[in-house]
């Protein structure tokens, strides 16, 4: 790697697929160039847990609007896994948030006008002060439009089912793959496939098949491409 840093890049938006690797890459991008890592997803996980646990998940609206004023969210450092855990109301709640159950009831949340908004301008807040790696599902078209360097992850459905199944299984959790396997695809229809999704690859957003990359190879690409970026390289990449 041949990375000269330039402060003006600041924001790095990875969007794509769930399973294809986002979090994981957006995490070592992060921490390899210093940057701070946001998890949007973990965002909406913990809004979907305060909705459930307070009977407001099909609520109006009005409602969940309403509900969001009482939600506070914030990272903070584990030190003993490395890793930025979210707090919901001021209690770390990174465990009940990763648990398959909780995406399948998601899109209530995740398609409210209301709480996207909200959302949105939370993850603007948190963003500010630092230069960042985003991951999630609109940072390059919503949240971001003006990142430097935008990119958009695919993957085939069987083999993100499979890296995810393992994945939890690492965990120490128990996970059954055909769970798994509706989970992607209720996902997918529901943050892309579906007539009124919000969710679509940004125009300007460079296309990355991990379908047979590794991690370290994911990782590499995104910072070669900021590279090249920071470098102006404009030959066509992937």
């Amino acid at each position: 790697m041949n990375l000269i840093m330039d402060w003006r890049k600041k924001v790095i938006a990875i969007d794509g697929y769930v399973a294809t690797g986002k979090g994981t890459t957006a995490q070592w991008v992060a921490t390899m160039l210093w940057y701070m890592y946001l998890d949007t997803g973990a965002m909406y996980r913990a809004v979907t847990l305060y909705a459930i646990e307070h009977n407001l998940l099909e609520s109006s609206e009005e409602e969940k609007a309403q509900m969001m004023g009482q939600i506070q969210l914030s990272f903070h450092h584990n030190s003993a896994t490395d890793h930025a855990d979210i707090y919901l109301n001021g209690k770390n709640v990174e465990s009940r948030i990763r648990d398959t159950w909780l995406s399948l009831v998601m899109k209530p949340i995740v398609t409210s006008p209301a709480v996207r908004t909200a959302l949105v301008q939370q993850q603007r807040v948190l963003w500010s002060p630092w230069w960042i790696v985003a991951d999630g599902r609109d940072m390059g078209t919503v949240v971001f439009p003006e990142a430097d360097l935008k990119i958009f992850l695919i993957c085939d459905a069987e083999i993100r089912a499979q890296r995810r199944f393992h994945q939890l299984e690492l965990q120490g959790k128990h996970p059954d793959l055909d769970d798994i396997v509706r989970d992607i695809q209720m996902r997918d229809q529901t943050d892309y496939l579906w007539p009124d999704a919000v969710n679509y690859q940004a125009k300007d957003a460079i296309v990355i098949d991990t379908s047979v990359m590794s991690i370290d190879g994911q990782i590499q690409a995104v910072v070669d491409l900021l590279d090249r970026k920071i470098h102006n390289v404009n030959d066509k990449l992937f």
